[in-house]
Formats: structure tokens, C-alpha cells, sequence
């Protein structure tokens, strides 16, 4: 390994290089402009700015013989930190240093040649300055993401801010370029049961959710996704309440449903997007959590002194709905005789009072059959 020049020996260069500046700005400019069109923006005079840290840079390292740690380099850290601002790539701008880097080495190998200096002290200069060029790369890369990681905090934290706004009532300025205020919404909720995958959620939810002309906006919002969406999304692995579609000004009542169409989804074991049209009457029904118990205290309680038997006359029951109340299509589904589902009803009937054929009735028994008893202390879902 060639070991690093005496710095007194690169002395003759120095001065030289450093009067360089302007026609190694005009140069690096010049191919930055012509070969990377994300610069097209940046200013002459920003890259001169980035030329001359990179030519100080480079001199440091030559005066002292050493090729600095990457995270001594605040001037790589601004050339970061200024093309992230302006929309420019990471790999672009380690290109665009790359080509200044390149254009200072040239330079300095030219001075090299016609100062004649020693082979050795020559060879010494370009490891330290390529040392240099690894270094700064270095540093850029590391900025950059960590600009990439806080913009995307800063991006969560303000859709965050925003998506709970709208569905409080409230119209934040932001709304009007963020979302098409003449499409429909509707809020949606989504409970995430695995924290490790709570963003490709959220992103199938968002990415289902929109059409070409409305973008839909979800969020994680302590254990849940939420959010408006101007599709029905197509998540069909877990449950999604959904409110009704409405104007952005709806969206607090569509929240209200999302959220009870969520926990009644919970409750009957459904999965993907769950809203008036799937749930139809159990959403009022889950409302009014004193009639559910009234329901509840006449079809069910009567039933708790077998519970293995009450699972049975239940399941009998809500075959019986799905049925349209056809017992040998119940019996059918049942896989029993049409005499047990006769026998099951007719034993239903005597333990509860209840009159299957009274319409009154048959709504108490379908409710309860289907939704089971309201959870102690319960006002709605």
C-alpha cells in the first residue's frame, strides 16, 4: 500500500489548485447541466458554492495527509441537505460529485505533471483525494436518507393532523389541494392486529381506496387505520367498517358509522369493507342497546340453563333465517332430519314464549340469533 505523501511535498500544488476554482466551477457546471437534467433548477452559483467545499475539502486532505472521517464533512452534509430541498435524487447528486470530484483530480494530477513532482508524492495525492471522494459519498448518502426518514415523519405526522381534522368537521386549507372536493368520501376504520404490518395496510386500504380523480388519504392512528376513502377498498382479509359516501362536510357522521360498522363486524366475524349495505338493519339494531337487551332478556336468558343446548337451538335458528325459514333447508345445512329442526323451534318456542310466526317476534329472534347478547353497559358499538 502506497503510504500517504509527506504533505510539504504536495506544497507545490496547493496554491495552484486553489486558484483552480472558477475554471474548475465553469467545467464541473457545464457537464453537471449537460449530463444530469434533475440539476436543470440548482443555481450557478449554488454549484460554485459546492465546487469550491469540495476543492477545499480535497486541499485539507492534501496539507495534512489524511483523508477525513465522513462524519467531519458538514460541507457534504449541506450539499445534501440543499439538493434534497430542491427534488434532486441521491444518486444524482453523488453523480454531480462525482464529476466535481473528478474534474478537481484531473487538475490536480495536470499540476502534478508539469510542477514535477515525485511519482510517489503524485500517487499519494490521488489515493488521498479518491479517499476523499469515498468519504464525501459517504456523508452525502447518510444525509440524504436521514432527510428522506424526517420528511417522511414530518409527511405522517401532517396527514395524521390533517385526516383528523376532516373527520372532526373541521376544513383544514390543506384539504382543498389534497383532496377533489367535489368526489365523494367516506371514512373507513380498520383495526391493525399486527403492528409489523400496520403501513402495507394502510397502503392497500389508501391505494384501493382512490379512484384516478379522488385520491383517498388513510392513516395509523394509535391501533387503528382510519381515514376517507373514495372507493370501496378491496381488503378482504380483515374487517374494514365503512361510513356512507358524502360530501367532506358529511364526514364526522360517516366516521360514526365506520366505527360502528367496525365493531359490528368484529361481532359477527366478517371480514373486508363492512357498511350500511352489508350490515342493513344491525347497524340500528346495535344503536338501541335497551331494546337489544329486551330481546335478549326474553329469546336468550331463558336459554341459559343448558348452554350446550342453547348453542344448538341458536345454530338451528340462524340456519332457519338463512333458510328464508325453510326448515328441510335448514335441516339440509344442518346436516340433521327436518324433525330436529322441528323439534329445536317447537322447544325454542316453549322455553321463550315465542311466536314464530308473529312478524314482532320473528325481528327479537332474528336479532338476537344473529347479534347475541349486548355487552354489559352497552350504548351502541
Amino acid at each position: 500500500m502506497t503510504p500517504s505523501p509527506e504533505p510539504s511535498a504536495l506544497h507545490a500544488v496547493l496554491a495552484p489548485l486553489g486558484d483552480s476554482l472558477a475554471e474548475l466551477a465553469d467545467a464541473t457546471c457545464s457537464q453537471i447541466y449537460r449530463e444530469l437534467d434533475s440539476y436543470a433548477s440548482i443555481s450557478h452559483e449554488a454549484l460554485t458554492a459546492a465546487v469550491r467545499r469540495n476543492l477545499d475539502t480535497a486541499m485539507d486532505a492534501l496539507r495534512s495527509g489524511t483523508v477525513p472521517e465522513p462524519a467531519a464533512l458538514d460541507g457534504a452534509a449541506l450539499t445534501a441537505r440543499e439538493r434534497f430541498e430542491s427534488g434532486v435524487p441521491v444518486e444524482e447528486i453523488v453523480r454531480g460529485f462525482r464529476i466535481s470530484i473528478a474534474l478537481i483530480h484531473e487538475r490536480f494530477v495536470d499540476l502534478a505533471v508539469t510542477r514535477r513532482l515525485p511519482a510517489e508524492a503524485t500517487v499519494g495525492g490521488v489515493r488521498l483525494m479518491w479517499g476523499v471522494a469515498d468519504a464525501f459519498t459517504t456523508r452525502i448518502i447518510t444525509e440524504y436518507h436521514a432527510l428522506e426518514v424526517d420528511a417522511a415523519l414530518r409527511d405522517v405526522h401532517r396527514r395524521g393532523a390533517l385526516v383528523r381534522a376532516l373527520l372532526a368537521g373541521e376544513r383544514p386549507d390543506e384539504a382543498r389541494t389534497a383532496l377533489n372536493p367535489t368526489a365523494a368520501y367516506a371514512a373507513i376504520r380498520c383495526d391493525i392486529a399486527d403492528a409489523a404490518g400496520a403501513e402495507g395496510l394502510r397502503r392497500r386500504l389508501e391505494e384501493s381506496g382512490s379512484t384516478p380523480s379522488a385520491r383517498a388519504m388513510v392513516v395509523v392512528d394509535g391501533g387503528q387505520c382510519r381515514g376517507l376513502v373514495s372507493a370501496v377498498p378491496a381488503v378482504a382479509d380483515v374487517p374494514v367498517g365503512m361510513g356512507p359516501f358524502g360530501r367532506l362536510d358529511d364526514l364526522p357522521r360517516s366516521d360514526r358509522v365506520a366505527q360502528q360498522a367496525l365493531a359490528l363486524a368484529r361481532r359477527l366475524g366478517r371480514s373486508g369493507a363492512q357498511g350500511v349495505d352489508d350490515l342493513g338493519w344491525r347497524l340500528a339494531a346495535a344503536s338501541r342497546p335497551d331494546v337489544w337487551q329486551h330481546y335478549a332478556d326474553r329469546f336468550l336468558s331463558p336459554l341459559d340453563g343448558d348452554p350446550a343446548y342453547a348453542a344448538e337451538i341458536l345454530a338451528t335458528l340462524q340456519a332457519w333465517f338463512a333458510a328464508g325459514r325453510n326448515i328441510p333447508r335448514a335441516a339440509q345445512a344442518l346436516h340433521v332430519h327436518v324433525n330436529t329442526v322441528r323439534h329445536r323451534l317447537g322447544r325454542f318456542a316453549e322455553l321463550t314464549g315465542a311466536e314464530l310466526d308473529d312478524p314482532d317476534d320473528l325481528v327479537g329472534v332474528l336479532w338476537v340469533a344473529e347479534l347475541g347478547a349486548p355487552e354489559p353497559e352497552a350504548s351502541g358499538l
